[in-house]
C-alpha cells in the first residue's frame, strides 16, 4: 500500500527545528511545504541550509495555508499550549516539542481538543524512540533481567543553547523542564506506564546563579503503583561534555545503555576529519581532534526519524502514537509534584493537579502555602 505523502508545516526556525526538518527528510512519504517564524533573520538562516518552498512571518498565516496536514510546533515552552490548540482549530494534525505546556489546564484543554476533533498530537519525546534504549525495554520485556525493580535515567551538559532557557517566563523551570522530561516519560515508558504514585526531589541552582534564578541540577523519584521506581537526574552543571545513560535492575541481571559513548568505533585524527551533512556535526569538526567516539549516524542514533515516523503513520492509519498528549499531560504532572517536592521537602502523591500554577519552577522558588486542585 503507497503511503499518503502527508504535507508538512514547520513553526519555529531553531535548533530543534532543523532536527524536525532532517527526520522528515530521512524517513520520506512526507514533504515539507512551509515554515513560520516571526522573526525574519532566523528564516533566511534556516533556508540557507535547509530550503523550504513558502515562508511566512506569523503561524497564523501558515494554519490558513490549505496544503498542509501536520504541523510541528518547535518554540519556547511558554508559547507551545496557544500555538498547539490553534494548529487544533486550523484542522491539522500537531507534533509537539517538550514539554507539552506549562499549565495543567492547558495540557487537558490540549487534549480534550485533540480527541474532539479526532487529529493526532505528537508529543515529542525521542528518547523512547531511541534504538539502543529500545533494545534495552525488548531484552527486559522479555524477562531477560527478571522482574525489573527500577529503571534510571541520566542526562546532563553544561547548559542550553538559547537564551530563552534560563528565563521563568519562556520556559516555565529550569532542567527539569528541559530534560528531566526526558527522563521521567523514559521511565514511563519502559514500564509500560504505569501509574505514579509518588514523587520526591531535590533541585538546586549549583553553576549558573549569575544568569539565572531556574534550577540546574535535580535528582527526583518516582514510585509507581506496583513499587517499582524510577530515578531522573538531569543536569546543566555537568562540566567537559555531555551525557545520557539509561539503566534498568531486575531480579535476575541488569541492563546499562549509553547513547552518546558511540556504536563501537573509536577514532584518533591529529587534524580532525571533515563534518558530514546532516549529521549535527558530530562526526567531524574541531571537535574529532585526538580521540573520539564517532557514532554511525546522529539523527537515527537518536531516534528522530522514528519518533517522526511514528506520528506520521499514526495520522495514516488512525492508531495512537507511542507518545501523546496524554504522555505529555502526565509527564507535566509529574513534574510539577517534583518541583512542589524540592520546595517543600516533602515526598508528594498523585494524583496532583493544582489550579493555576501559571509557572511550574514556583512551586519549588515560593511553594504556596495552600493549594487549589481540579
Amino acid at each position: 500500500m503507497t503511503k499518503k505523502n502527508l504535507r508538512i508545516g514547520l513553526i519555529g526556525s531553531g535548533w530543534i527545528t532543523t532536527v524536525h526538518y532532517d527526520a522528515f527528510k530521512a524517513i520520506g512519504g512526507c514533504e515539507i511545504v512551509a515554515q513560520a517564524d516571526i522573526d525574519p533573520a532566523k528564516l533566511k538562516w534556516f533556508q540557507e541550509t535547509r530550503p523550504v518552498p513558502k515562508s511566512y512571518s506569523s503561524h497564523t498565516e501558515l494554519l490558513a495555508d490549505p496544503d498542509i496536514d501536520v504541523v510541528t510546533v518547535a518554540v519556547p515552552n511558554s508559547l507551545h499550549a496557544k500555538l498547539t490548540k490553534d494548529v487544533l482549530m486550523a484542522g491539522k494534525h500537531a507534533i509537539v516539542e517538550k514539554p507539552l505546556t506549562l499549565t495543567l489546564e492547558e495540557a487537558m484543554e490540549i487534549l480534550e481538543l485533540s480527541r474532539s476533533k479526532n487529529l493526532v498530537v505528537g508529543y515529542a519525546e525521542e528518547l523512547c524512540y531511541v534504538p539502543k534504549f529500545k533494545r534495552m525495554k525488548q531484552i527486559a520485556d522479555a524477562g531477560g533481567i527478571g522482574d525489573v525493580y527500577m529503571v534510571k535515567q541520566c542526562e546532563k551538559h553544561a547548559g542550553p543553547y538559547s537564551p530563552w532557557f534560563w528565563q521563568r517566563e519562556g520556559a516555565g523551570g529550569g532542567i527539569l523542564m528541559d530534560m528531566g522530561c526526558h527522563a521521567i516519560e523514559f521511565c514511563r515508558w519502559f514500564v509500560d506506564k504505569k501509574p505514579v504514585k509518588k514523587v520526591t526531589a531535590h533541585m538546586n541552582t549549583f553553576l549558573h546563579k549569575e544568569i539565572t534564578e531556574l534550577e540546574d541540577h535535580v535528582i527526583l523519584t518516582m514510585e509507581f503503583d506496583d513499587g517499582t521506581l524510577g530515578q531522573v537526574e538531569s543536569s546543566w552543571a555537568l562540566k567537559g561534555g555531555m551525557c545520557s545513560t539509561a539503566e534498568a535492575y531486575g531480579s535476575k541481571g541488569v541492563l546499562y545503555g549509553d547513547l552518546l559513548e558511540g556504536m563501537g568505533i573509536r577514532a584518533f585524527s591529529e587534524e580532525g576529519f571533515p563534518e558530514e551533512p546532516n549529521n549535527r556535526g558530530q562526526l567531524g569538526g574541531p571537535e574529532s581532534v585526538g580521540w573520539t567516539l564517532p557514532d554511525y549516524e546522529w539523527l537515527w542514533n537518536n531516534g528522530y526519524p522514528q519518533e517522526m515516523a511514528d506520528f506520521l503513520d499514526a495520522i495514516r492509519t488512525g492508531a495512537s502514537p507511542t507518545e501523546t498528549a496524554a504522555d505529555g499531560l502526565a509527564v507535566l504532572e509529574i513534574m510539577l509534584a517534583g518541583y512542589y517536592s524540592a520546595g517543600t521537602g516533602q515526598t508528594v502523591e498523585l494524583p496532583f493537579r493544582p489550579k493555576n500554577i501559571e509557572f511550574p519552577v514556583d512551586l519549588w522558588k515560593n511553594p504556596p502555602k495552600k493549594l487549589d486542585f481540579m
